[in-house]
């Protein structure tokens, strides 16, 4: 199947400001100050309007340590969605790895066939560490995992692991809830989490503080302003928005002095909203005064 042509930040800021032209082509300088600065504005007035883009959704896991209560965000943390804890009870040191997505557990691990599919390898230590995938098939003789997905890092052999067969999501509570708690490290099952400010990105802390060694299950949305330009993401993105960034570096050029700007402002506006029904999580337009009346 022949796809369309990829958009790129380029070709968006080139449409853009070849309209304003009038069909002329722009110059390569205006274009990489437009991508710098036009579509930078365009991605601001996106997160201006909400946090919870649904497209920026992002899962990862990580591995909580016994008695620590506070894991940092990541880099590109905007809000969470969900915080959750990964636990099980079989446990072991990968043999074999076959590749990406067949693996070897443990020669003594025990677990039954209705044990282990369906549910999450985990990779608690070693190499591969903070990775997770479904497991699509296991066979107890030769104790051959093979996984739905592939993981990013492949693990060595001796990296442990964990059979997920709970996942917990956590409360969240307030910061002065949080801080009525009269002993907050009073070790425990975690059950509820608290969002914490810092200088950076900010940190979560559960509470109770981990008794064992649990993995950290969270879906967090990304901030638009810190997604990694090389990433796949940004593609998507890219393709997926292509419109809005296009008409908004157009306005942004148009608001150099033009009278073509209070129209087609209005246009981005309006694809603004339809950007948010779309694609923003929990947006209602009800609510918003924003649904036709009949």
């Amino acid at each position: 199947m022949s796809m369309p042509t990829q958009p790129t930040a380029t070709t968006i800021v080139t449409e853009a400001l070849t309209r304003f032209y009038n069909g002329t082509a722009p110059e390569t300088e205006e274009i990489t100050r437009s991508i710098d600065y036009g579509l930078e504005k365009v991605k601001r007035d996106i997160m201006g309007l909400g946090k919870t883009w649904k497209p920026l959704i992002e899962t990862i896991y990580r591995m909580g340590k016994v008695g620590v209560s506070h894991y940092d965000n990541p880099s590109d943390f905007e809000k969470d969605l969900s915080v959750g804890i990964m636990s099980g009870t079989h446990t072991g040191s990968l043999s074999n790895i076959g590749s990406s997505t067949v693996l070897t557990l443990d020669s003594t691990e025990n677990a039954l066939q209705r044990e282990v599919e369906g549910k999450f390898l985990l990779i608690t230590s070693g190499v591969g560490v903070n990775q997770a995938q479904l497991i699509d098939d296991y066979d107890t003789a030769t104790k051959i995992v093979t996984l739905a997905a592939a993981l990013t890092t492949l693990p060595n052999p001796l990296d442990t692991y964990l059979i997920v067969d709970r996942i917990q999501d956590l409360n969240e509570i307030s910061i002065g809830r949080y801080d009525q708690y009269s002993y907050p490290g009073v070790p425990g099952a975690p059950v509820r989490f608290v969002a914490l400010p810092n200088d950076t990105v900010g940190q979560i802390a559960v509470h109770p503080v981990p008794n064992a060694v649990y993995g950290i299950k969270r879906r967090y949305f990304i901030d638009l302003m810190k997604l990694d330009l090389t990433s796949t993401r940004y593609s998507t993105i890219l393709r997926r928005w292509a419109n809005i960034f296009e008409q908004g570096v157009y306005v942004w050029k148009l608001g150099e002095d033009d009278d073509r700007l209070a129209t087609e402002n209005e246009a981005y506006q309006n694809m603004l909203i339809t950007l948010m029904a779309h694609d923003l999580y929990g947006f209602d337009a009800e609510k918003a005064g924003l649904a036709k009346s009949e």
